[in-house]
């Protein structure tokens, strides 16, 4: 492995160019900026819904920065692209960020299982808590497994099941 392989490389830019575009909806869909651009009403409050899908994004690929790299370049909706280089969390900053954006945006996005798929609700939010808590002993050097099962437990009690074959999950239709 070293920093050439295409693989690796792709793994990289990618969740930071995700994170990027997110970074700029979220600057762009600002409430000041909306209402500066004269959207009001219903469509300003669906842009202010979105937002927290679009942080729940970044979040996931802060996450898959974390868990594949153990730190990440860090940039937010407060960078303005061009204008410095970005800084660098470590795995244990990428965690308190991550945690404090999906607690922050939890009461913000869908209800479980009432948005239509492919976009996220609280139920994605959980699971990712629940998988960041159980691998909290890696990322942080402190084990929350208590945590782990409280999101784990949400996720579960808000309908969501493990489909029963396997090997059903890799077809095209993986949604039916």
């Amino acid at each position: 492995w070293s920093s050439s392989d295409p693989f690796l490389l792709g793994m990289y830019a990618r969740p930071i160019y995700n994170i990027t575009v997110a970074n700029e909806y979220l600057r762009e869909s600002a409430d000041a900026k909306v209402a500066g651009r004269g959207i009001t009403g219903n469509d300003a409050a669906e842009i202010k819904k979105t937002r927290a899908e679009v942080r729940f994004i970044r979040a996931f690929n802060y996450w898959a920065m974390m868990d594949l790299f153990g730190k990440s370049t860090f940039i937010d909706e407060t960078n303005l692209i061009g204008t410095a280089l970005p800084g660098e969390k470590n795995r244990a900053e990428l965690f308190a960020f991550i945690e404090s954006e999906l607690k922050a945006i939890e009461n913000e996005m869908a209800s479980v299982k009432t948005i239509e798929y492919g976009r996220v609700d609280q139920g994605a939010a959980w699971a990712l808590l629940a998988r960041m808590y159980l691998n909290a002993q890696v990322y942080i050097g402190a084990p929350k497994y208590t945590e782990a099962i409280t999101y784990a437990k949400k996720v579960i009690a808000g309908g969501y099941t493990l489909h029963s074959n396997y090997a059903q999950l890799f077809m095209a239709d993986n949604h039916k």
